[in-house]
């Protein structure tokens, strides 16, 4: 449920390449979600969060080529790879790069992105657990500027629809590819054995 919250993204579009890419990626993210699926439970839980977005938000903020559409330098987000690094720091996250897909084309890029950008639905929830640990845990006062950078912009995720749409359908099977490959670098991170955060 927190990472990649489902039932939003369902509720969203039944045609086009969304629809593609979530049909395609549904029981992917499912198992992805099963790896929290209580949110943050306690500070073990979001230290593993952030460390398992670290390095997908990486992948995209460094993948892109400069032959790609204008949309693309309109549509990335630098300040979110800075949030999660400070973060990360705050709590002593290992930041061990982790080997990124090479973003292969365009569609492939916003493919990736369709993982980050469903996260934000979740992170509204994650959010408010967040500040219950912030609590406990002095030391999560100053790390939630990643939570608080993804759900100040609500309308986003409408707006990545309409661009991930606006792909011919062609193009889906790209997408669905750059989507496999960001849930792929999250659970490697979130799942047990997966790289220490």
């Amino acid at each position: 449920m927190p990472i990649h919250t489902a039932a939003a993204a369902r509720g969203s579009a039944d045609r086009g390449v969304l629809a593609q890419v979530r049909l395609a990626t549904r029981g992917t993210h499912d198992a992805l979600d099963a790896l929290l699926p209580v949110g943050l439970r306690d500070l073990h839980d979001y230290r593993r969060y952030l460390g398992a977005l670290l390095p997908l938000a990486e992948w995209l903020a460094h993948g892109d080529r400069p032959d790609w559409p204008r949309a693309k330098t309109d549509w990335d987000d630098g300040q979110r790879l800075d949030c999660l690094r400070a973060d990360c720091a705050a709590l002593d996250v290992a930041t061990t790069p982790t080997a990124a897909p090479s973003s292969a084309s365009w569609p492939h890029w916003l493919g990736g992105c369709y993982v980050i950008e469903g996260s934000a639905l979740g992170a509204r929830l994650l959010s408010r657990h967040a500040a219950g640990l912030a609590e406990e845990h002095a030391e999560v006062r100053g790390a939630r500027r990643f939570l608080g950078h993804i759900t100040s912009d609500p309308p986003r995720w409408g707006r990545f629809v309409r661009l991930l749409d606006a792909l011919p359908e062609g193009d889906a099977g790209a997408a669905t590819s750059g989507a496999r490959d960001g849930f792929a670098i999250v659970h490697s991170r979130l799942a047990p054995g997966g790289a220490p955060a």
